[in-house]
């Protein structure tokens, strides 16, 4: 497991309000794994594979190194030493000296079914359809419309693509237009919301098949 991941280059830590928040970025192309420990208990892993505002700011990894950690009130029970450090090299990146701050709307038991999905779900999203066009766009350019279409249908629907499946319009006078038509209309679909809702999925998600060289 310890070998999918990367040692931590460069780290920080944004918030602690709720959750940990920040970017950790790795030496190697793979993401890096980072362990919430109370004492010498391991309370909780998290992969830096999110995105994050402020590592794209600071020039790392076009943003896609961004963690969410929970657990810091759970591991303040088990010891008064709390620490993240990196799942694999075991340096520690950050000494946390007090609980989390925590309102009461983020309570689970204040939120519905879809406010749990979408929290489960989000570490893994895209912020927005223009992030999510980069890596459809870069997919078109390199491999062509037929695999861009089949990466589409992956990616969103979790599927691959029927006889039926729409094709990409070739008389729109540049790529950028072909690529953001064919994902509105598949994002617009009723077959995308049962799936997703409002959500994207991001550059690491499971079902993620846009090619990302290039654009990381």
């Amino acid at each position: 497991m310890i070998s999918n991941y990367s040692p931590v280059a460069a780290f920080k830590l944004e918030d602690q309000k709720d959750v940990l928040t920040g970017y950790a970025a790795p030496s190697g192309e793979s993401p890096c794994l980072l362990k919430l420990v109370g004492g010498d208990t391991p309370i909780f892993f998290a992969r830096a594979s999110g995105y994050s505002a402020r590592a794209a700011a600071d020039g790392f990894r076009s943003g896609w190194c961004g963690f969410e950690v929970h657990g810091a009130a759970q591991a303040f029970v088990v010891s008064d030493t709390v620490r993240l450090v990196c799942g694999v090299s075991g340096e520690v990146l950050a000494e946390i000296t007090e609980p989390p701050r925590t309102t009461s709307a983020s309570q689970p038991g204040a939120w519905s079914v879809t406010d749990l999905l979408s929290e489960v779900r989000r570490p893994d999203t895209s912020p927005s359809m223009d992030e999510l066009s980069r890596f459809a766009l870069n997919h078109y350019r390199r491999h062509g419309a037929r695999q861009f279409i089949e990466a589409t249908y992956e990616t969103l629907l979790g599927r691959w693509p029927d006889a039926n499946a729409p094709q990409v319009n070739e008389r729109l006078a540049d790529d950028e237009k072909k690529v953001a038509s064919y994902l509105r209309m598949i994002v617009k679909s009723e077959e995308y919301q049962a799936r997703w809702g409002a959500l994207m999925p991001g550059a690491f998600h499971p079902s993620f098949r846009y090619d990302r060289s290039g654009v990381i």
